[in-house]
């Protein structure tokens, strides 16, 4: 039963690997596809190299309030104090640009258990996270629309819009707060409309994301992670828009927001490892939408990418030598079917 339990997760793991190969050369192709080598390294020697620095404090200022705010997540479970946080997101995002298929999101379950705390349960904190992300990143860019006066009409009532929307998912979150018994039996209700099968798989989804709303202690704490999470998008926006401007793009922080939209979007999906193909190619298509030439938004996006990348990797490197943190080639053997 353990060896086909174990079969049937590397199956899983096998298909996500793979196809996140496929969409990373799909979408690297589409990023550089009339880029020449020659075109990319000269349009790369136009940035201003003056602005890494500032940057690089950015970088380091969004992984603090990240692991602060997964602090607070997890704060009923599994309380750590500042330095363990640190090290635990530096680890984790180090972890995501090296695995494939976002298989680095399995890394923080994996070392909280290190501290006593369930997979399960550190996986629903990771979800709950992933709802203040996007919530926070919509909050952000509706302001933004609302408030740029370039905004054309359209996108100044799609702003409206988004702003309505997250009251309404934020009450939701309230309610389910409040009422997690009867916010079950709600949702048991409707998925019993569905096909069996698609029906239990929404079912696990849904129960493991209302679980981890429930390891809020109250709506105040819910209220602090929300704010949190726009903090963090403003510092992510922030970066983006000082190396727009380190390319002389000048433009307004409309620019840096949309393109953070189009970045966390197009990271989520299953890639390469580092999100190559798939964060170029959300650079670039974000920055056409600004009328933006190709070149300039490509080598934009490619010097975005490295500077991450070896952020990141450098820090999780640090973090990972100075921390009780562990890794193993055990590590996630079985965790992805046992998660849902």
């Amino acid at each position: 039963m353990v060896d086909s339990k174990r079969i049937k997760s590397n199956s899983k793991r096998n298909i996500l690997i793979i196809l996140g190969g496929v969409l990373g050369l799909f979408f690297l192709w589409l990023a550089f596809r009339d880029i020449s080598l020659k075109d990319l390294t000269d349009g790369v020697k136009q940035m201003k190299v003056g602005y890494l620095i500032p940057c690089l404090f950015l970088v380091m200022a969004c992984q603090f309030v990240r692991a602060m705010r997964f602090g607070v997540i997890i704060s009923p479970f599994c309380p750590l104090r500042p330095k363990p946080l640190w090290d635990l997101l530096n680890i984790w995002a180090a972890a995501n640009m090296i695995m494939p298929a976002r298989l680095g999101e399995l890394v923080r379950p994996y070392l909280l258990q290190q501290k006593g705390a369930s997979f399960s349960t550190v996986f629903g904190a990771v979800m709950v996270e992933r709802f203040f992300d996007l919530s926070g990143l919509l909050l952000l860019l509706g302001v933004v629309l609302l408030k740029t006066p370039a905004t054309l009409e359209k996108f100044a009532f799609l702003g409206e819009i988004l702003l309505i929307c997250l009251v309404l998912g934020y009450a939701l979150v309230l309610t389910i707060l409040i009422k997690k018994e009867k916010s079950l039996s709600f949702l048991r209700k409707i998925l019993s409309m569905l096909p069996d099968k698609m029906g239990h798989f929404l079912e696990k989804i849904f129960e493991k994301l209302i679980d981890g709303f429930g390891i809020m202690r109250s709506p105040k704490q819910a209220i602090v992670i929300f704010l949190y999470s726009v903090a963090l998008w403003f510092l992510f926006s922030a970066t983006t828009y000082l190396f727009l401007l380190s390319f002389s793009i000048n433009a307004p922080f409309l620019v840096a927001v949309t393109i953070q939209v189009f970045i966390a979007l197009g990271v989520a999906l299953p890639s390469a490892p580092g999100f190559i193909g798939t964060f170029h190619a959300a650079g670039r298509y974000a920055l056409a939408l600004f009328g933006v030439g190709a070149l300039v938004a490509v080598s934009f996006a490619t010097v975005y990418h490295l500077f991450s990348l070896i952020v990141c990797l450098a820090l999780g490197t640090i973090s990972y030598l100075s921390s009780e943190f562990r890794l193993d080639k055990k590590a996630f053997e079985g965790q992805e079917s046992s998660s849902f």
